[in-house]
């Protein structure tokens, strides 16, 4: 999902290069695909409202692009190259050379210093006057990156709090302490709290706290994986669970049954949703913390991991006047994501779009964004039936959950409506007898359905500790056990002088050594056409659609995954691991 070239050790990546353009911002975003001439007609109004203000934050403002998006079209503008900050580890030398105060100020990180030279990542590559304070200030000469606004202020607070290291120093302090019989009773709400900071830092989606015999464990879960982390003694899980369950406004006294709460918590001026969940086992109660960012970034559909073939049908799809299109997959498998980045591909100027949500996750300008509130009797499906009095042209769901959801989707989709939702089911063909297990009739779901898209998020090998092995195409199918026809037909466009060259992660700092690093997705994209919809309205069987599909070259979750492994991108374990 980001720029690979970001991932590369620095050293790979010149920033004397120059390919200066002359071309104002917008008309370069535009060039990139990002936006239209409508929308810098639109920003270039507002700014003669606020004169302040700089093309690129306006259309940031207006959520028509995405920070990163801006840099990269400044990076093509002053012909610097674009990094993620946090994809870098700067070194500690450089970010000794300014404080954070300054840092901040001056917008600018340090990164790495070689010989006379300081490399620092910058916002705003326009204003001269920043880098020769720099240069004046820290004695060495100058050369920069650009960087977006999310990285950067993410970077600064991060890097500069693991230098000075307390939220991991506190934590090893308290369980030494706790360890070693002293009393760490009022400590206890500054340890859950720096657990939470630990969880955002390493990315973490879920918390877990498991009690057993010889003690508690603290458990991070990372790019979809387990992992561990602490482990403190038995004696003060009590204490932490009562204060998880206070925040957390659960009943502290009942510990013999399943409980559900919630709470929010801030951290570096960002607020996250903290869904907590107890269950009882023999030695105390399990604590499960899922961390949700209330900060969701916005992507475009070719950042998500869509190949290029796919990408062009889901845009055809989605810009389609009428229909269901379904996003399905697991819990955690980025359907909202996808959803949100459809969003990106529909002319909000020109088209009416509703969506319904559970929460909202991200504000868009020009769309008419609602909140589930089932105790104002406010659910999906009331929604719908609200769009339809308001004149729209496109109905997001978040989720189809029920069967009077389904049903007024699919009549949403029927009568003149394009209608985008979620579903879970474990691949795209499943959502067909998904729908029909909620009492949407066979001819209702071939008649509104034209098109379902499941998928997968896969963990991708880091790049700062990636090795290359070589296999012919039989040796690659006959070590890792797949069809050799399918192996041709999926490599021939990858392969290297006759050989495939297949990464992996050897594990190094970067990523925790667990050899990855980040997540994309892959997906199976079936496109409802005269022939399938004709199958769906027989209730022929699940198979048969799929290998009515595959015929019409549709490719399954792991033949994607496996042109990501032909690609370097992912691992063969890592998709055999997904999806077999």
């Amino acid at each position: 999902m980001e720029n690979e070239k970001s991932k590369k050790d620095l050293k790979d990546i010149n920033p004397r290069y120059r390919n200066i353009q002359s071309k104002p911002l917008g008309q370069i975003l535009k060039d990139m695909g990002y936006i239209t001439q409508e929308h810098i007609e639109i920003a270039l109004a507002i700014q003669k409202l606020h004169k302040n203000k700089r093309i690129g934050e306006i259309l940031e403002e207006l959520a028509f692009v995405s920070p990163k998006e801006v840099a990269e079209a400044l990076s093509k503008q002053f012909g610097r190259p674009y990094i993620n900050l946090l994809d870098i580890q700067p070194s500690e030398e450089a970010l000794k050379v300014l404080n954070q105060d300054l840092a901040k100020r001056l917008e600018v990180m340090p990164i790495r210093i070689t010989g006379k030279i300081l490399f620092v990542a910058l916002l705003d590559p326009s204003d001269e006057t920043k880098l020769e304070k720099l240069r004046k200030l820290t004695g060495y000469e100058i050369e920069y990156y650009i960087t977006d606004k999310e990285s950067f202020y993410k970077a600064l607070k991060t890097h500069y709090l693991i230098l000075n290291n307390p939220i991991e120093k506190f934590i090893r302090n308290f369980i030494n302490d706790a360890s070693n019989k002293i009393d760490v009773s009022t400590r206890v709400p500054k340890f859950f709290e720096n657990i939470i900071n630990m969880a955002i830092l390493e990315r973490a989606t879920d918390i877990h706290i498991s009690p057993e015999k010889l003690g508690a464990h603290i458990f991070f879960r990372i790019d979809g994986l387990m992992q561990y982390y602490y482990s403190y003694p038995l004696e003060i899980h009590n204490a932490l669970v009562s204060r998880i369950k206070i925040i957390s406004n659960m009943d502290i006294a009942e510990k013999r049954n399943a409980q559900d709460g919630s709470f929010t918590h801030k951290f570096f001026d960002e607020e996250y949703d903290l869904r907590v969940s107890t269950v009882p086992t023999a030695y105390g109660e399990n604590v499960v913390i899922r961390v949700l960012s209330k900060n969701a970034s916005i992507f475009k559909l070719q950042k998500l991991g869509f190949e290029p073939d796919v990408l062009e049908k889901f845009k055809n799809l989605i810009n389609k006047p009428r229909g269901i299109i379904l996003i399905t997959g697991p819990t955690g498998s980025g359907k909202t994501t996808t959803l949100y980045a459809s969003l990106r591909e529909i002319d909000i100027l020109k088209k009416n779009v509703l969506t319904v949500e559970d929460p909202i996750e991200y504000k868009f300008p020009f769309i008419k964004q609602t909140q589930v509130n089932e105790r104002a009797g406010y659910t999906f499906a009331q929604a719908i039936r609200s769009f339809l009095r308001q004149d729209p042209d496109v109905i997001l769901v978040g989720e189809i959950r029920d069967e009077e959801t389904a049903q007024m989707a699919i009549r949403a989709s029927i009568t003149g409506h394009l209608v985008l939702s979620t579903l879970h089911t474990n691949n795209a063909v499943g959502a067909i007898p998904r729908l029909v297990d909620m009492n949407i009739k066979s001819y209702m779901i071939a008649s509104g359905l034209i098109a379902v898209s499941g998928q997968r998020l896969i963990r991708k090998v880091c790049q700062f500790c990636k090795e290359t092995e070589e296999y012919t195409v039989e040796e690659f199918a006959n070590k890792f056990g797949y069809d050799l026809e399918t192996v041709e037909k999926l490599a021939q466009p990858y392969l290297d002088n006759g050989k495939l060259l297949i990464n992996f992660g050897k594990g190094c700092e970067h990523c925790r050594f667990t050899g990855f690093q980040g997540r994309m997705t892959i997906v199976e994209l079936l496109e409802i056409d005269d022939e399938i919809e004709d199958l769906i309205a027989k209730n022929v069987t699940p198979l048969q659609i799929l290998m009515k599909a595959k015929e019409k070259g549709m490719k399954t979750l792991k033949e994607d995954g496996l042109i990501k492994v032909f690609r370097g991108i992912t691992s063969v374990n890592e998709i055999k691991r997904v999806v077999g």
